[in-house]
């Protein structure tokens, strides 16, 4: 009978459903999506179904591997904020320096007493075991929800701190595979090699990356996206073709030029990117996993823990508290980043690289190579899917809840709801599409994101789990009501609000009550009009005491023509206008501006009088 699991195509096929299947369930569980991962891994290889097979891959693996690996590295690279990194620059810079330095030595030390291995190899584990890794930090970030500056920092370390490993464990493998032909000389040529080749194609690609993503005519044929992936893996190979291992640098080079210098297209292209990376985290951590045997598991769970409970205890926490010292960061902050280590792919992948290629040198400490690193990543990953939060709240770095607005459209109208927050003393973030609209909305002082509003990552990237509430004020009453339902459903706590009034009108009240929404000024709102009034002058924002209209209620104050309410202000703070006024002190309008007064005519000749 022909076994049909014998097949490189249904192994990959596989392992991409199995790992989507994990992480979402992960999701649904609030649980670290990986560890499923790599269970559904172990359970689908050949030591429990035998349905998942890596080796039917062959040599195709590291380049299914490779591929995937640029993608992931490229997009978290593309997600670091670029003011964030300004600002926590010199943190990020110890921790992928002298942190590196530190925890590649701690790493090593541990390696050779535990496992006794050769000096050789044992440092070949501790420059692999220092990085973390973007596809176990930002889930993990999404979860602990810490405050900005400890998680742009973790996710910079992670990203950059990948390629710097990566990079120093292929220069140190090359020492430890022909120990007598190297030399420190050596090794420090392979690095500025390295170093400039993945720089230089890196940065060249990703300048060109730039270039097409302002090409219009590629943009609106839905073009600039694949174009994008394809040259994020071109960077990744044509750099590894020049010099070994140097791909890993020019696709995190690539991501950073392309995420400095693309502007408000950098949100469309992570909205794809992320998807792609959710797919490939899945995929790699099964078919790694599966690749492991359980045997190579077996005789080694005592020591392997040991290694790992001494990285994550002991070299971790020594290498992040001394290369951060004086470097802007307090205390517990210093503290959540030493504990938050988990390792993720990058390791994987070149660890089941280099343990092939030590098993084929005669070399016995390969599978126990391959074996310590996978368990150090599902512990590594355990602990701080499992600890981090409550460390986080315990150290008092979490970001904090109940903060801010996020406004669904970035129109004229939205642009001064905003305005009036923000002078009001709120946080406040804006999505929309539009990529002109957005670049005014920017110009004007305002955090905007261009993305799909509908979509969940563009909701978490615009921290809708820690938000006071959200208005949604597009000129499409259906849409609006669609945001937020998804945006309740991500933060039930949170107010919402909508406007209505759009040409539809299909939103009814029971819809709204179900949506324990409100309805902005208690009345449909025209957005079209008032934005082009707006655009016009002819609108302005006002503040009014709610006796202004000589009305105990205010109510006439806001049923004059053209005037809207955006805001009312209450002992408790400001909230968006609604039909209710009881404890209203002030509101803040949008009104019609005054006609300037005609100049009265002075006589051409004065009076004999004068």
């Amino acid at each position: 009978m022909h076994d049909i699991f014998n097949s490189p195509a249904l192994t990959l096929a596989l392992a991409m459903a199995a790992g989507m299947a994990a992480l979402s369930l992960g999701a649904a569980l609030r649980v670290p999506g990986i560890l499923l991962a790599l269970a559904a891994g172990v359970v689908l290889g050949p030591d429990v179904l035998n349905a998942v097979r890596p080796e039917t891959l062959g040599s195709w693996l590291q380049v299914v591997v490779g591929f995937c690996v640029s993608v992931i590295l490229f997009e978290g690279a593309l997600s670091l904020n670029p003011r964030r990194l300004k600002r926590t620059g010199k943190p990020v810079r110890r921790l992928i320096s002298i942190g590196a330095l530190i925890a590649a030595g701690g790493a090593a030390l541990v390696a050779k007493l535990v496992m006794g291995w050769r000096i050789e190899i044992a440092a070949l584990f501790g420059a692999l075991l220092i990085v973390t890794g973007p596809t176990v930090i930002s889930p993990l970030l999404r979860r602990i929800k810490a405050e900005k500056t400890v998680a742009t920092v973790l996710a910079a370390e992670g990203v950059m701190g990948d390629a710097v490993g990566a990079i120093l464990a292929t220069v140190v493998f090359g020492i430890a595979l022909h120990p007598v032909a190297s030399s420190f000389g050596h090794a420090a040529l392979e690095l500025g090699l390295i170093a400039l080749v993945g720089g230089l194609v890196g940065g060249s690609i990703g300048l060109v990356i730039v270039g097409i993503n302002r090409w219009k005519g590629l943009a609106q044929q839905g073009m600039d996206r694949i174009a994008t992936l394809a040259l994020v893996i071109l960077a990744y190979q044509l750099s590894n073709a020049i010099a070994e291992e140097s791909g890993v640098l020019a696709a995190v080079v690539a991501g950073l030029v392309v995420g400095f210098r693309s502007g408000e297209k950098q949100e469309e292209l992570l909205e794809f990117k992320e998807e792609l990376s959710i797919l490939f985290i899945g995929l790699l951590f099964v078919i790694l996993a599966a690749n492991v045997r359980l045997s190579e598991l077996s005789g080694l769970a005592g020591k392997a823990l040991l290694v790992a409970a001494c990285l994550m205890l002991v070299v971790r926490p020594a290498a992040v508290l001394l290369s951060t010292i004086g470097a802007g960061l307090n205390f517990k902050q210093r503290l959540f980043v030493a504990w938050i280590g988990p390792r993720g792919i990058v390791a994987a992948a070149v660890a089941s690289l280099f343990a092939t290629e030590l098993a084929a040198t005669g070399a016995h400490e390969g599978t126990e190579f391959r074996a310590v690193v996978f368990a150090c990543i599902v512990l590594t990953v355990t602990l701080s899917g499992l600890t981090g939060k409550p460390v986080g709240k315990l150290l008092g770095v979490l970001a904090k809840t109940n903060q801010g607005w996020l406004i669904f459209g970035a129109n004229r109208v939205a642009v001064a709801m905003a305005n009036a927050l923000v002078q009001s003393g709120e946080e406040v973030v804006l999505i929309d599409r539009n990529r002109e609209i957005v670049a005014e909305a920017e110009a004007a002082g305002l955090q905007v994101i261009n993305g799909n509003g509908l979509e969940v990552n563009t909701l978490l990237r615009a921290g809708v789990e820690t938000r006071k509430g959200v208005i949604a004020m597009t000129g499409n009453d259906e849409v609006n009501l669609l945001f937020v339902q998804h945006a309740k459903r991500m933060n039930p706590h949170m107010q919402a609000w909508l406007v209505l009034g759009g040409p539809k009108g299909g939103v009814t009240d029971k819809m709204i009550e179900d949506a324990h929404a409100h309805v902005l000024a208690g009345r449909k709102i025209d957005i079209g009009l008032l934005t082009a009034m707006i655009e016009e002058g002819r609108l302005e924002v006002q503040e009014r005491a709610r006796g202004d209209a000589g009305k105990k209620d205010g109510v006439t104050v806001i049923r004059r023509a053209g005037e809207v309410p955006l805001l009312v202000k209450r002992a408790k703070g400001v909230e968006p206008a609604s039909d209710s006024f009881d404890g209203v002190t002030d509101l803040l309008m949008l009104v019609p501006k005054a006609r300037p007064k005609e100049p009265e005519v002075q006589p051409a000749v004065e009076s004999p009088g004068a």
